[in-house]
């Protein structure tokens, strides 16, 4: 312990430097204009270093905040440490940038403390549209990352205050619903706002050098708690699992993701060199969101009592192979990556670390967002985009059988309530309830998913859904069986046709789009 504070006053500095990027993510949340940020929370908001390490984070979307200090870091990247002024404000979303994929558009904005840089304050909030072929820019199939959206190397948004109006009216002229991605947009910026100056009361409540020495020593702490559960784990052998993803949109081929762990020394070593190679559709993962999928584990292994920062995740090293499903190589598109080969790239690791910490790690929880996106024109002639993720089931874990029809793992987000759904869009919900026994038994037994049933009431939309887990169901854990398969359906006026899992249609008036999502995985023999 620094004999300059006690362990109380670090963590009442820690709980300060998390409540900033809590607060910044409130004051997004209330200004916002679209239900999939207001409503349903899909942003975060975090803080980095002056070398755009992170220092702190709010409980936001896991597969943002692993990848937000890469998302930094590439702003430096790109523009040289030297050329980052104080009031500039940055923007971009390329996820071989430090992105995860085109919707999720990241905010960044410097701190400056006595005309010094001291660190970044950053959101990223999933847009519901940023161009692209087909509306909510998710399109299943063969497409390009350019053909998916609007692409957004780091581009300064504010120069010393000053807006970059032509890139922003250039922007807003080729996206859907500019007037909702506008107002989204300038709320980013008011939190970073926020959030730099609630940093700077910080600043000036303890003073910069002691706000650092406190840094420093919860990043080292939380270093210690990770090489004490590293530790644990027999040196010098590899422990190896293996789950797939249903398919890629375009060929009907399972897609194998494998990750080889490994302890030497002080270093755990996580390996996914033997995953299959980057294919044609777009459920490529950047190495950001790779990235975020393998903190997310090792983060909860971890007690809380230890802070999340660059210090958690220095004993970890992440190797993966360039043109690989879980590092591509541009311009690969990666829409569904981000939200789908995240989950599996979770439930892989649950798999291998289930092997080292058997009584801690749960069975397989649903393993997909059920991406939805319907669009098109409303009565009025407007357009519309509706982007949801539906929960599904939980997996299991030792003396933990789990609450049915959550949001797990990459995902942290709320469902879009009916009232909400059918205020801002031509859509009905028809039905919205649990799915009995499709949460596999065991000892502990993996809960239920959801049946979500919507109808369109415009004239004519397009469809698009990014889901998985409709062809290999979440697995269980020692002897605990596997949970239910999810299922994709179109109710039309004289049939109803069984959807794959990834699928962009137009549908009609009347049409009805019924998602079924998968159980959570049991634990233990019953």
């Amino acid at each position: 312990m620094n004999a300059k504070f006690s362990l109380i006053e670090a963590q009442v500095i820690n709980q300060a430097l998390k409540n900033v990027a809590l607060e910044t993510g409130i004051v997004l949340q209330r200004s916002a204009f679209s239900p999939n940020i207001k409503d349903r929370l899909d942003f975060s908001s975090a803080i980095m270093d002056q070398d755009g390490q992170l220092i702190a984070q709010a409980e936001h979307i896991p597969v943002h905040l692993g990848a937000m200090p890469k998302g930094v870091q590439a702003i430096i990247d790109y523009f040289g440490k030297e050329n980052i002024l104080d009031g500039d404000i940055y923007i971009a979303n390329n996820p071989y940038l430090g992105g995860t994929h085109l919707p999720d558009i990241a905010v960044i904005k410097p701190i400056f403390y006595d005309e010094k840089l001291v660190g970044y304050i950053a959101n990223r909030c999933h847009h519901a549209d940023v161009g692209g072929v087909v509306p909510g820019s998710m399109p299943s199939g063969k497409y390009t990352l350019e053909e998916e959206g609007y692409v957004i190397d780091p581009t300064i948004f504010e120069r010393k205050g000053v807006l970059n109006q032509e890139w922003f009216d250039d922007f807003l002229s080729n996206i859907r619903v500019p007037v909702e991605r506008k107002g989204d947009i300038q709320a980013q910026i008011a939190s970073t706002k926020i959030g730099e100056k609630k940093f700077h009361s910080l600043l000036q409540k303890y003073s910069l050098d002691r706000v650092q020495q406190v840094i420093d020593f919860l990043n080292e702490r939380s270093k210690n708690a990770s090489l004490e559960l590293i530790e644990q784990i027999p040196e010098n052998q590899t422990f190896s699992f293996t789950d797939c993803m249903d398919n890629d949109g375009v060929k009907d081929e399972s897609i194998n993701i494998t990750a080889e762990v490994e302890r030497k020394d002080d270093k755990l070593i996580v390996d996914y060199s033997k995953t299959d190679s980057q294919v044609e559709g777009n459920i490529n993962a950047t190495y950001a969101v790779t990235l975020s999928a393998t903190y997310y584990i090792l983060r909860c292994l971890i007690s809380r009592e230890y802070a999340t920062n660059y210090g958690l995740y220095a004993p970890l090293d992440v190797i993966t192979k360039k043109g690989t499903l879980v590092d591509p190589l541009p311009p690969a598109g990666v829409a569904a990556g981000n939200v789908e080969t995240s989950q599996r790239i979770t439930d892989v690791m649950l798999g291998v670390f289930s092997k080292l910490f058997p009584d801690d790690v749960p069975a397989a929880s649903s393993g997909t967002m059920n991406n939805t996106i319907i669009g098109g024109l409303d009565s009025t002639g407007k357009e519309f985009t509706y982007y949801e993720t539906i929960a599904g089931g939980i997996g299991a874990g030792k003396n933990y059988s789990p609450p049915n029809a959550k949001h797990s793992h990459m995902t942290n987000t709320r469902n879009t309530s009916i009232e909400v759904l059918e205020r801002y869009y031509p859509l009905r919900v028809e039905e919205y309830s649990i799915i009995p026994d499709t949460g596999g038994i065991g000892k502990w037994s993996g809960s239920n998913g959801v049946r979500r049933s919507i109808q369109l009431l415009a004239e004519e939309g397009v469809l698009s859904i990014q889901s998985e887990r409709r062809v290999h169901s979440p697995f269980g854990l020692f002897g605990g069986k596997e949970g239910g398969k999810g299922k994709n359906l179109l109710k039309t006026s004289n049939k109803i046709m069984q959807l794959p899992s990834k699928i962009t249609k137009k549908i009609m008036k009347g049409d009805i789009v019924v998602i079924e999502t998968p159980g959570g995985g049991g634990y233990g023999k019953k």
